[in-house]
């Protein structure tokens, strides 16, 4: 079967895990499996070290479970006997229960890890007659609704809900208060369930003689202690069961994972006789339960771990692993915040990006994909494959089969620590080229991009420090923007730079970054997120408005979700809202931004001729784009000044019509404004105001006169850098605004290369109008009053916003902004 008949394939199990997959790069194909190695179906061979999860403790194919498998085929024993007697079921059981520590002589089997717990929940309960099913805080019980409800991770509850009732938590490792909770309820709690090793969470330990204490304080009071050794149980910590390192008997104990072998899915449930019950016993049941042929798998599973010394060996190349780990940890401490575990357990805790680090790694971080990223990478610049931990934070699972060699192990140290040194000098690019968002557009994964589905990435990761209290929108003008974003793709060729972007345009919004806390001089504070939608103009033009308003509904509502009261539309995202009348009533205020760009770039204009003696009233004054929405902002503005003469400039395609209107709406003598399509009357005016959405430098081609002063407000700019470098022309860029704190930076490159404490008036109206609490949408539609724009100059002045000012050298011949810009706040 051919690559792409395989992708086709999976547009039908589970299509959105797979559309994401196939963007990080990690939808490869299977097709043999030897002991640790892995080969796909390009013939390339990798080197399993997170083994299923642990599920593959023997390895791929493990000769003695193949042997057991097909002898039991070819004895043509049935596998399913239901309800009678499965002699390989009892000998499994019997195995079990001697092998497992202290008097547990009572099985139940099942065919996963969350069935072992569901059963474990009934049987507990149904034995003491008592409701509470404790547990602690950080642990991962399954992801059934019961299991769930035990979990101590709410976050992969969320959704769900309502859980089941009648489950609580205590802090893990903390003895003191799992007996203070239990002397207190001790009547009313029927079980504490506890991991050995809390894996899921990121290879967790509890303090030395925890599970001790934990067995003394369930003793006393009746309650059973049910140790969760799916994970940890047979063999992977260097003991046959986890609990046994601190010589615990616990009353149930829980296995699954590795007991069928990497073959058949298979758990079991011990109980001691004390904590068995007949009614469960009869009342509960499983369909595929006491399957002979998964039990005889099981039998030779556990003679492998018996015989020899595989369990002894794991604790010693345990060892070696952990000391490697430890080792690679001092060498790349900017990569990697810790190692830890025990056995052939182990997890590296990566540090997730910084401030600095750049926008695609920081969108990674937001959105839970970092830990996956760097997965990725160990595969495709390694042929290693580890995988996160399902908990909060960005840890790497490193479990290797039991069977790994001292060779093998020391060639997985060598690749990961090689993928290790490649991150610490540049994340960014090591990551972006290793995921394949450098290769050519049509490896971009069939569907991501126009399939009628949205790909799905998971929610956003609840930021630490204050609940942000707005949202602003972002996105590409140009794809030099990469450079800009993120300096570690800083050498990206101009091909590779086109390519980064339609990767990222199959990606959905999603958080950017954090953004710093503004603090007004009145007192009020405002704390944000950045969203972007990666993708450029024309992408967005391609898409047309009916789809791009369907995205920016979507990216409003995940901003809704975080909490957040406003949301500002920077860019492009205005004019593909309809002037955000597509997303108004969803639940955030929205602000165009408009007003505040409009105000401050007449102002920045005013300011500038008053450098050179040259009053509005004085001046001929130009505006292009003034039919778009900051345009007509300005010509209104700029008619209030009565100007020697007003030329409304628009776009060809679209006609006169609209400049017309607006001309018949200006107060201002109708013989002293002129409207046209045409650059030409450019010739004749001491000042132009420009904000056209003609994403490419339009005034390249119009006639300016020696000493016109050029405010530019489009993004991308309409005055090219050789417009700029005309030493006879003012060219100053609108809509910068100076924040309260002049030490305030967005990311790396304050976005387009700002002075540190300078901002773009679409973000800082957002900000502003969140340090108000002002609760009303603004600058929404096509009429936006001119008291709207006085209100946010006012407004700008009392929390302490205001006109940016440029070096003077600068001012009088400012160099082209780049066109690299993340955001933009050109309407249309």
């Amino acid at each position: 079967m051919s690559i792409p008949e395989l992708r086709a394939m999976n547009r039908t199990l589970n299509p959105t895990l797979g559309r994401l997959l196939g963007l990080l790069g990690m939808d490869r194909t299977w097709v043999r499996g030897e002991g640790v190695w892995l080969t796909d179906a390009r013939g390339r061979r990798f080197l399993d070290c997170y083994a299923q999860y642990g599920a593959v403790a023997l390895g791929h194919n493990a000769p003695c479970v193949t042997r057991a498998a097909l002898a039991a085929i070819a004895a043509g024993e049935p596998a399913m006997v239901q309800p009678y007697r499965a002699p390989y079921a009892e000998a499994l059981a019997n195995t079990l229960t001697r092998l497992a520590p202290g008097n547990l002589s009572r099985c139940v089997f099942t065919t996963s890890g969350a069935e072992t717990v569901e059963a474990a929940i009934k049987l507990v309960r149904a034995r003491t007659g008592r409701p509470i099913i404790l547990s602690a805080t950080g642990s991962f019980h399954g992801k059934t609704l019961g299991a769930l409800a035990a979990t101590g991770q709410t976050h992969h509850a969320e959704g769900f809900g309502p859980l089941p009732p009648g489950f609580d938590h205590v802090p893990f490792g903390d003895d003191e208060a799992l007996a203070a909770r239990v002397a207190r309820d001790s009547d009313c709690i029927a079980a504490f369930f506890i991991e050995p090793v809390q894996g899921e969470r990121g290879v967790h330990l509890p303090p030395a003689g925890y599970l001790q204490r934990a067995r003394e304080v369930c003793s006393r009071y009746g309650v059973a202690l049910v140790v969760d050794e799916i994970q940890t149980g047979l063999g992977r910590t260097g003991r046959l069961f986890a609990c046994e390192h601190e010589g615990v008997a616990p009353d149930l104990l829980l296995v699954a994972k590795a007991l069928g072998g990497g073959l058949f899915p298979l758990g079991a449930c011990l109980a001691s006789a004390d904590f068995w019950d007949d009614t469960f016993a009869l009342r509960h049941s499983s369909t595929f339960a006491n399957n002979n042929v998964a039990c005889r798998v099981g039998l030779a599973v556990l003679e492998a771990l018996t015989t020899g010394d595989l369990i002894d060996s794991t604790a010693r190349k345990g060892a070696r692993l952990l000391a490697g780990l430890a080792d690679l940890a001092r060498r790349y401490p900017r990569t990697i915040a810790g190692v830890r575990g025990r056995g052939l357990m182990t997890a590296i805790e990566l540090r997730g990006p910084d401030g600095g680090a750049g926008g695609f790694l920081s969108f990674l971080e937001h959105q839970g994909l970092y830990a996956y990223a760097v997965a990725a990478t160990m595969a495709e610049a390694a042929s290693v494959l580890v995988l996160p931990t399902l908990g909060d934070s960005h840890a790497l699972r490193v479990t290797p089969p039991l069977v790994i060699s001292n060779d093998e192990l020391d060639l997985a140290l060598a690749r990961i620590g090689d993928v290790f040194r490649r991150l610490e000098r540049n994340a960014s690019e090591t990551i972006t080229r290793a995921i394949g968002a450098l290769d050519d557009t049509a490896s971009v994964p069939t569907g991501c991009v126009d399939n009628a589905e949205p790909m799905t990435i998971p929610p956003a990761r609840s930021a630490k420090g204050p609940r942000p209290t707005y949202a602003f929108l972002a996105h590409f003008t140009h794809p030099d923007d990469v450079a800009e974003m993120d300096p570690g793709l800083a050498e990206l060729t101009a091909l590779e730079r086109r390519r980064f972007c339609a990767f990222t345009s199959a990606l959905p919004a999603g958080v950017l970054m954090v953004a710093p806390t503004i603090r007004s001089r009145m007192g009020a504070s405002a704390d944000g997120v950045v969203i972007a939608l990666p993708l450029l103009p024309e992408e967005m033009a391609r898409r047309g408005v009916r789809r791009m308003s369907t995205e920016i509904q979507r990216a409003v509502d995940l901003a809704a979700s975080l909490g957040v009261r406003r949301v500002g539309l920077g860019g492009y995202t205005a004019p593909y809202s309809r002037r955000g009348l597509a997303v108004v009533g969803r639940g955030p205020a929205i602000t165009t931004g408009n007003a505040l760009t409009a105000g401050m770039a007449v102002a920045a204009t005013i300011r500038a001729g008053h450098a050179i003696g040259l009053a509005l009233a004085d001046a001929r004054v130009a505006i292009v784009g003034a039919r778009g929405s900051v345009g007509t902002l300005c010509a209104r503005l700029v008619a209030r000044e009565r100007p020697r003469g007003l030329v409304l400039v628009g776009n060809p395609a679209t006609g006169i019509a609209g400049l017309a209107r607006l001309r018949r709406a200006l107060a201002h003598d109708a013989d002293r404004v002129a409207i046209t399509t045409d650059l030409s009357p450019l010739a004749d005016c001491d000042v132009v105001i420009t904000a056209t959405a003609g994403a490419r430098a339009i005034l390249d081609d119009a006639p300016l006169a020696p000493g016109t002063i050029v405010c530019d407000v489009a993004q991308p700019p309409d005055a090219s850098a050789r417009l700029r470098a005309r030493p006879d022309l003012t060219i100053i860029d609108g809509g910068h605004v100076a924040l309260p704190d002049p030490r305030v930076r967005f990311g790396a490159g304050n976005f387009r290369h700002l002075p540190d404490g300078v901002h773009l008036a679409c973000l800082a109206e957002t900000i502003l109008l969140t340090l108000e609490g002002d609760e009303r949408d603004w600058g929404v539609g096509d009429d936006v009053p001119l008291s709207d724009v006085d209100g946010i100059l006012s407004l700008a002045e009392r929390h302490g916003f205001r006109l940016a000012s440029l070096p003077p050298a600068e001012a009088r011949h400012a160099p082209a902004p780049s066109t690299r810009n993340v955001l933009c706040e050109t309407p249309v």
